[in-house]
């Protein structure tokens, strides 16, 4: 079975596509919400608060990384 993921960022426009999804033969679908770890969302409220490590090269990412 061959699978496509859509990536929606209107919601609104999931009710449309599952119907127009519905007419084709031989096709299901199945909505995913992925809601993001608490990790996630802390990692992104430091990025956005500038709390980032700039580093030069992988190496030097790894090593800050072992601090």
């Amino acid at each position: 079975m061959t699978q496509i993921i859509l990536q929606i960022e209107d919601t609104n426009l999931i009710p449309e596509i599952e119907k127009t999804l519905a007419l084709l033969k031989g096709v299901s679908f199945k909505t995913i919400t992925e809601v993001p770890s608490k990790d996630t969302l802390k990692a992104i409220k430091q990025a956005k608060e500038g709390k980032v490590t700039h580093c030069k090269s992988s190496t030097e990412m790894f090593e800050a990384l072992s601090k």
